[in-house]
């Protein structure tokens, strides 16, 4: 019970540091110089992830991570696509937009969103709720583990409306479900897959941006 008791606790600690770095990146914009703010963005993110490491070697979870199935891959290419087509091209070609307003576009800025997603993003936000939350949640319910997928998927749209709105927070909660069932669910398909599969959908969500909104 006290292992218990304290893993809770460590469970709780995390959530709120995450939540308190992520309400943080509120104030980036407020930063003058471009590349102190992308050093920010870049840092605060990476906290984030490092948060949730800390938090998995104090409960001895293990971090399994296998970079060598390339099948995991594909499953994040054909997920972000197909989410990208349904939240992004679709209803941005219908004259609305659920991705956010149009951005201008240059060279810079793709760069800087296939890099910053890529290796930024997607692989902190998946390593935080789907292989640390996620994971703490499923064992919670051994007989349904399907529920620690959903509770963390809903912890992932909560996180969202901190610095973003209800409508954010329900399609980034879908989101989740779709990332939390592909590695709960798809044979071989583990963390890398759902962290490319993640960043390649937050960078196509920016082209769309750029060239259909």
């Amino acid at each position: 019970m006290q292992k218990t008791g304290k893993n809770i606790a460590i469970l709780c600690c995390s959530v709120i540091l995450i939540a308190a770095v992520t309400y943080s990146l509120r104030f980036i914009n407020g930063m003058d110089a471009l590349w102190i703010r992308i050093a920010a963005l870049v840092g605060l993110n990476l906290m984030n992830g490092m948060i949730a490491f800390a938090a998995m070697r104090l409960t001895k979870m293990k971090v399994d991570i296998d970079l060598k199935n390339r099948s995991q891959y594909a499953a994040g290419f054909a997920i972000a696509l197909v989410l990208s087509l349904f939240i992004a091209v679709i209803p941005a070609l219908c004259g609305f937009s659920l991705v956010g307003e149009h951005t201008e576009f240059s060279w810079f800025k793709i760069i800087y969103y296939f890099l910053f997603c890529l290796l930024v993003i997607g692989p902190v936000e998946e390593f935080v709720f789907r292989v640390y939350l996620q994971e703490v949640f499923m064992s919670f319910f051994r007989k349904n583990k399907w529920m620690g997928v959903v509770i963390a998927s809903l912890l992932f749209g909560l996180w969202h409306l901190i610095n973003g709105g209800f409508i954010q927070m329900f399609f980034t909660f879908g989101i989740g479900l779709c990332f939390g069932f592909a590695k709960y669910r798809i044979k071989n398909c583990g963390y890398p897959g759902v962290a490319f599969g993640h960043g390649l959908y937050d960078f196509l969500n920016e082209i769309v941006r750029m060239f259909i909104v």
